[in-house]
């Protein structure tokens, strides 16, 4: 019998991110992964936002996966929209999905370009530095016991040993179809999109140079005949793509005419891997089972239109971790755990109500007649395209205020005020200092971020001059809360963040504001959920 503090059911994206968040914070945890290696899967997300990204430098791996990644940071910010690759520009889209590698004051970190394949090869990568970390490649979850003092799990590796593990808690990060939900009966509620589709990854050697349209992260195919978006995964020849409205069992022939229609000639492809998927918006009842909680694809299902679904996992991850190990090292309050659904579960459906807005017009609905030819019909017939493309797609791929813009607005631990609370729209985002929100970032010197400065536990930033009195320290020392005081010595950032003093969560939300000393230990009981 192995014991530990949390066992970690699947080891892709938010598994992994939920393993490096709780072995940063010294929880003990056994992750439980199937597969053996991370680089044979397919790359179904390929943009880490820049809110996820922010997460990962916290964690200090974000330069890990920018150094795995097939596409240097950098690389490219553009969208193209076209009748076929090689053909006929309709529009372009740069500056996309804060992929910038400009220096921006609202970011901590840019977005990166990178295949979920090549992510997760870069976090488990360095899972070593998290000594309290273990993980058990190549063995699967087998079922579930549940006690009043914890849970008992069964894994099977591949050649049939059984281990049994016993932990306090247990995340299931297993998937849509994974173990844990189906063990202690969890539904997902909600709808899944008629069309069939199929994403593709192919060798196809000099085809970025075969094309007109210069470097992009995704070249949406408008098409009459076959529509859907591609884009290369390395610099060596490497190319993904997505055919929407594929047959249920795509052939080989069939998925090489679609390639070469959007590629727009008999350009040479090896296609290495066939992923056949169908859009679903479906969200857990609940995400908790007595000690029992789920993450990821086993709390909801994402369409992939704006890039959202991992990226929430993500989140998820965070948003879980810190609160486990604030109940495991004695200082949450009754309530913390179960905020994990009222603040998550609300995102997912943001999320997936977003990624939907986005599915309504895609290269299908965007495709006319004569989009390709040479012809004074054919220009105005691309002209009438881009204004429709600029009218239904900028949210999809101008994203910062919706990733940035994110708030807890309705969460027990968060003490609201009628203070100034800008609103982000998709594509702008307004920095906002109301509690729920992402902290406002800026950069105090040149290579270092505000986000630097905050401790593991929660922060007190003091904007203004006259620094808090010491009960702040009495207060979080009496309930046994990490806590660090950052001085600003920043009058001049009053306005931005609507006050003097702002309490930082350690995921990195405000918690609470104000300008005067107010009761620090009301303050910290009500943000640690007491």
């Amino acid at each position: 019998m192995t014991d530990t503090e949390v066992v970690i059911a699947g080891g892709g994206l938010v598994g992994l991110t939920l393993a490096h968040e709780l072995g940063s914070r010294g929880i003990d945890c056994v992750l439980v992964e199937p597969r053996t290696e991370a680089g044979d899967g397919s790359p179904r997300c390929k943009q880490i936002n820049p809110r996820s990204m922010e997460i990962f430098r916290r964690l200090g791996v974000a330069q890990d996966i920018r150094d795995n990644a097939r596409l240097p940071f950098g690389w490219s910010d553009s969208a193209v929209f076209c009748a076929s690759l090689t053909g006929h520009r309709i529009e372009r889209f740069d500056g996309i999905f804060g992929l910038t590698d400009v220096r921006r004051d609202e970011l901590a970190e840019p977005a990166q370009w990178c295949g979920q394949n090549r992510v997760e090869e870069a976090l488990r990568g360095c899972l070593d530095r998290r000594p309290t970390v273990s993980a058990r490649w190549g063995r699967r979850l087998l079922g579930v016991e549940q006690d009043g003092d914890g849970d008992g799990e069964q894994t099977v590796d591949q050649q049939g040993r059984r281990e049994p593990i016993r932990a306090r808690y247990l995340v299931g990060a297993d998937g849509g179809r994974g173990v844990v939900r189906g063990e202690l009966g969890i539904r997902l509620s909600g709808e899944t999109h008629a069309a069939r589709n199929v994403q593709v990854v192919f060798h196809a050697p000099g085809l970025s140079e075969a094309h007109p349209h210069g470097r992009a992260v995704q070249y949406w195919v408008v098409n009459p005949e076959v529509n859907g978006l591609m884009g290369p995964l390395d610099t060596e020849g490497t190319w993904w793509a997505i055919i929407i409205g594929a047959p249920e069992d795509p052939g080989a022939a069939w998925v090489e005419r679609a390639l070469h229609t959007m590629i727009g000639r008999n350009h040479p492809v090896d296609v290495r891997l066939l992923d056949p998927w169908t859009a679903r918006m479906l969200v857990a009842d609940r995400y908790r089972e007595g000690r029992c909680f789920l993450a990821g694809d086993a709390a909801h299902l994402n369409p992939p239109w704006g890039g959202f679904g991992a990226n929430t996992g993500i989140g998820d991850a965070v948003d879980l971790g810190w609160k486990l190990a604030a109940e495991l090292r004695g200082w949450a309050g009754d309530g913390l755990l179960d905020s994990y659904e009222a603040e998550r579960r609300p995102m997912a459906r943001r999320t997936i109500a977003e990624a939907a807005a986005n599915m309504r017009v895609l290269t299908g609905e965007l495709a006319r007649p004569g989009l390709g030819d040479d012809t004074d019909e054919g220009v105005q017939a691309r002209l009438k395209a881009a204004d429709l493309i600029r009218q239904t797609k900028s949210n999809e791929t101008y994203t910062l205020g919706f990733v940035l813009g994110a708030r807890y607005e309705d969460s027990p631990l968060i003490a609201a005020d009628d203070g100034p609370a800008p609103v982000s729209r998709t594509s702008v985002y307004r920095p906002s200092g109301a509690p729920g929100s992402r902290l406002p970032h800026f950069w105090p010197a040149r290579d270092r971020s505000l986000y630097d400065a905050l401790g593991p536990g929660f922060t007190l930033l003091e904007i203004a001059t006259d620094p808090a009195d010491a009960t702040w320290e009495a207060a979080a020392a009496a309930r046994g809360i990490p806590f660090t005081r950052c001085h600003l010595h920043r009058p001049d950032l009053q306005e931005l963040y609507g006050a003097r003093y702002v309490l930082v969560r350690p995921d990195q939300h405000i918690a609470w504001r104000g300008d005067t000393h107010p009761d620090p230990g009301a303050l910290l009981d009500h943000a640690r959920g007491a």
